[in-house]
């Protein structure tokens, strides 16, 4: 069972399939197309963790580590463990945090799973069920290769596309390349009802026309990347009004122009006051 069908999972599940003719069962319920694609055909996809890991003999973890109500904090626990098989074995190199120390210690003590990981914990990294690897995996010369142009690929998206990959706290948000006699406005906003209406109805008081637009969230922020049409409004002291006006709408807390030089268009709403 794969758990987390993301960019790393959606990998273990292809190995897992190809190398060693596993049968995969998967569970995401944020699953993407990107990562879909990745997939093996012969995947089945489950409704919950409880059933995907219910007759597996291994279970890899590979999902985000976020904080809070909602969030994924021993995620790995009790409701979970207790539909696994007394032998199966758990991987997880994503983080330490996403199992429930004390319902796998129970789990481990009771039969003949086991934990391999590289997080080690105070209560199982001395337990006999327990193998704790250490955490080199981004310390090899290849890893640190692909992380820093990974890095590099990221952050020039950003700039010149608006695009956000792996953030840890904005959602992943990719528009298609802008059509032809277009600019791109990017805006952060409170994810809140209500916003994205004045957003838009901002653009149409000044007569621009929204030709594509996307506007994801996670948990209390919202993106939005819209493409404007410029036909009319050939100066960029028009768009710079509009981008004001966006900006300091309640709930909005930055702007950005894309045009011109990347990283330059920014602008803030500083608890009332325009920054640029």
């Amino acid at each position: 069972a794969v758990i987390g069908l993301g960019h790393i999972g959606s990998l273990t599940a292809r190995d897992a399939s190809a190398a060693f003719g596993c049968n995969i069962v998967g569970y995401d319920p944020g699953l993407s197309i990107e990562a879909a694609l990745k997939l093996p055909r012969e995947i089945v996809l489950a409704d919950s963790i409880a059933s995907a890991v219910a007759n597996a003999d291994y279970v890899s973890i590979n999902i985000p580590y976020i904080k809070g109500e909602g969030g994924t904090h021993g995620i790995i626990g009790r409701d979970v463990i207790s539909n696994c098989k007394s032998d199966c074995v758990f991987l997880n190199f994503a983080r330490g945090e996403l199992v429930d120390s004390e319902a796998m210690k129970e789990f481990l003590d009771a039969g003949n799973g086991r934990y391999v990981t590289d997080f080690p914990d105070d209560l199982l990294w001395d337990h006999d069920g327990a193998i704790v690897l250490p955490h080199l995996g981004a310390s090899t010369a290849e890893a640190e290769e692909t992380a820093a142009s990974m890095a590099a690929d990221t952050i020039r998206a950003f700039l010149e596309n608006g695009t956000i990959r792996h953030s840890v706290n904005f959602p992943d948000t990719a528009l298609e390349a802008p059509p032809p006699n277009c600019i791109r406005f990017a805006v952060v906003n409170r994810n809140v009802p209500g916003v994205l209406a004045k957003i838009t109805e901002a653009c149409a008081r000044n007569g621009l026309n929204i030709v594509q637009q996307i506007n994801h969230s996670r948990g209390g922020v919202a993106y939005n990347v819209m493409d404007l049409d410029t036909t009319g409004h050939g100066d960029v002291l028009s768009f710079k009004t509009v981008q004001e006006e966006i900006t300091m709408e309640e709930g909005v807390l930055s702007s950005r122009v894309i045009y011109g030089l990347p990283g330059t268009g920014y602008a803030k709403n500083l608890d009332g006051d325009y920054f640029v």
